[in-house]
Parts: C-alpha cells; sequence; structure tokens
C-alpha cells in the first residue's frame, strides 16, 4: 500500500521498479544506510559494554596505571634534565618568582627616589626663597 500512494504521489509515468530502481542505484543512499545501520549496530554493543560493571573497574585501573606510566615519566625526565644541566619547570618557575620579586623592590626603590627627589627639590626652593 505504501508503495501505491508513493508512485501516485511522483506523477504519472514513475512506477516503483522505477523508484527502486533509482534509489537503489545512488551510490550516496546506499553509503547513507551502511553509516546508519553501522552507527546503530556499534552503539548498541557499546551501550551494553559499558553498561557493566566490570567496564567502570577496568576503566578505572586503566586510568590508574596511565597516571603512574605519567608520573614515572615526568620523574625520569626530571632526572635526566638534571643529569645533563638543563633547568627542570620548577626551575624556570623559580627564577620567574625571582624575577617578579627584584622587580617589584626595584619599583619599590623608584618610587623611594622618587619621594626623596621631591623632599630635595621642596627643601631646595625653600631656602632659595
Amino acid at each position: 500500500m505504501a508503495t501505491k500512494s508513493k508512485t501516485n504521489s511522483e506523477g504519472p509515468g514513475t512506477s516503483a521498479g522505477e523508484e527502486s530502481a533509482r534509489q537503489s542505484s545512488d551510490p550516496f543512499e546506499m553509503w547513507r544506510q551502511l553509516y546508519e545501520t553501522n552507527e546503530r549496530t556499534w552503539t548498541a554493543a557499546l551501550d551494553q559494554a559499558m553498561g557493566r560493571p566490570e567496564f567502570g573497574e577496568s576503566s578505572g585501573k586503566m586510568l590508574e596505571t596511565m597516571l603512574a606510566a605519567q608520573k614515572a615519566v615526568r620523574d625520569n625526565m626530571r632526572t635526566y634534565l638534571e643529569t645533563i644541566n638543563v633547568p627542570t619547570r620548577e626551575d624556570i618557575a623559580r627564577v620567574g618568582e625571582l624575577v617578579v620579586g627584584i622587580e617589584e623592590k626595584i619599583d619599590q626603590l623608584a618610587d623611594r627616589l622618587d619621594a626623596i627627589e621631591e623632599a630635595v627639590r621642596g627643601a631646595s626652593s625653600t631656602r632659595s626663597r
């Protein structure tokens, strides 16, 4: 029944056989159907697998393993860089903090010198009067 209503709505001269031949010869339609079928299959399989408690446990163990490996690589890299006398990230951060501290002290000294200079100018202008 659905086929007859489809052919009637498409106008005269178009039969159900021609419509199915046109659809089957459209490679994009076949690709879309393949994609949708594949997506539904994978979605069902992954939903079923991830719904199990074993999946959560294994994911947690894998995460712990990856974090331990990352820490080991970081520690080994730090040791290697120290061995060849290359500064580590912590060393560079510490130098950055020292530079910021020095800049603050220079600013404080500049402010004090400005205040002293103003005081000297004020005292000299008072004497010249």
